[in-house]
């Protein structure tokens, strides 16, 4: 037994822990993946530390969820490649939710509270290395969409729309002035970012939280609304890359998703029980042989432009169509679980929490049809995130914690 002397000594240190992963927490979002595989090996040992967390029931959809991608990449093209992709459910979605959700060593108010001037200044300076910089400069090149200081388009784009959510209004003061302007300078790098499926999937989450905020928040919301069209319409680079969205004879780009996804359903009929194997679409070998078999005259003749090839070679721009194709009906069901579960859980709730949690799931639900971003590292690890902090939240009313 430990005598009250060790005690002592053990309650310091562990509260020096703590503080040092809740600073480390507010830089997590922002920074590549050096910074993020570092800190979430360091979440693995406090959460092996305390390995009853790994027993919470609401990690219970995210364990369905792997072992439907491991049980149906049993039966796959490449078995033993298939079942090691299924590493990335663990370490880059359960990890982060366990941790953000439940681990005692993470202040969640301090970390909610820095939140907003951390994204402050991440996202300006992004804005202003974007602009200042000569064009063409390394990753921050304004010939393209601004990527921030992730280096991908996409993944920026997805990285910034998780974090909105957890940028909450308190009442006070202070504090929601910092989270106006954190979600407006959010709004400027996701409209300069240039992404016209997060333009969608931010607009609906703002127009929910007009919906369902009483009437000081929102206004706060109506005017992000009405900053965010206006910053899209009066940069004419937005206009043209949102009307590029309609699949007319001169826009490629939309008539190649649509192929695409034509193509998966295909792959789909001839394995709708287990897939083709987990992220196997990424093995050079198998997607060459499936692109041969399965894709659409239409898309053979889309990938003879080497603009579209690479998109085409990456993935399938769904995460639905994705998920039958990786593991068959099995893995698309356990992926709508995960969303349905949670949306149960933070319905029942009329806290501001709740909203913000349904708000968080319907940006992932919709970008989802779009975008590939449930095995994007950056962008789920965000959401992860942002899901185990508003799940605690919840938790936490639920129980009067």
């Amino acid at each position: 037994m430990k005598t009250s002397g060790e005690l002592d000594t053990i309650s310091p240190l562990r509260e020096n822990i703590r503080t040092v992963l809740t600073i480390g927490a507010v830089l997590f979002p922002f920074l590549p993946n050096t910074y993020r595989t570092f800190y979430l090996c360091i979440a693995l040992i406090s959460l092996i530390y305390r390995f009853h967390i790994f027993t919470k029931r609401d990690a219970i959809p995210f364990y369905i969820y792997l072992l439907a991608a491991i049980l149906t990449s049993l039966f796959s093209l490449n078995p033993l490649k298939a079942i090691r992709n299924t590493k990335g459910i663990f370490f880059d979605i359960l990890v982060p939710f366990l941790f953000f959700a439940f681990s005692p060593f993470l202040n969640r108010q301090k970390l909610t509270r820095l939140l907003p001037v951390s994204s402050i200044i991440f996202s300006a300076a992004a804005l202003l290395i974007y602009f200042i910089y000569p064009p063409g400069f390394h990753i921050f090149n304004r010939n393209h969409g601004l990527v921030g200081f992730l280096g991908g388009k996409l993944t920026y784009a997805g990285a910034l729309s998780f974090l909105i959510p957890l940028l909450y209004f308190t009442g006070e003061r202070k504090q929601d002035i910092l989270t106006l302007i954190a979600i407006a300078l959010f709004t400027l790098n996701i409209t300069f970012n240039l992404s016209r499926t997060y333009y969608i999937a931010v607009i609906v989450f703002l127009l929910l939280m007009i919906i369902v905020s009483r009437s000081k928040i929102r206004l706060f919301y109506g005017g992000l609304l009405a900053f965010f069209i206006i910053s899209i319409v009066t940069n004419q680079r937005s206009l043209d890359y949102l009307s590029k969205m309609l699949p007319i004879e001169e826009n490629r780009s939309p008539h190649a998703r649509i192929e695409m996804w034509k193509t998966g359903l295909r792959i789909f009929k001839k394995y709708p029980l287990t897939g083709i194997g987990y992220e196997l679409w990424s093995d050079h070998k198998i997607f060459t042989a499936l692109i041969n078999e399965f894709e659409t005259p239409e898309l053979h003749e889309i990938r003879e432009d080497p603009k579209l090839n690479r998109a085409v070679s990456g993935h399938l721009h769904s995460n639905y169509i994705m998920a039958m194709v990786n593991g068959g009906l099995p893995l698309l069901f356990s992926l709508l679980f995960i969303f349905l579960y949670f949306l149960a859980i933070f319905c029942k709730t009329a806290q501001p929490w709740g909203y913000l949690g349904i708000g968080l799931l319907s940006i992932m639900i919709i970008a989802g049809f779009f975008e590939y971003n449930f095995s994007d590292a950056e962008v789920v690890q965000n959401f992860a995130m942002a899901l185990g902090i508003i799940t605690h939240r919840v938790r936490c009313n639920e129980n009067n914690c």
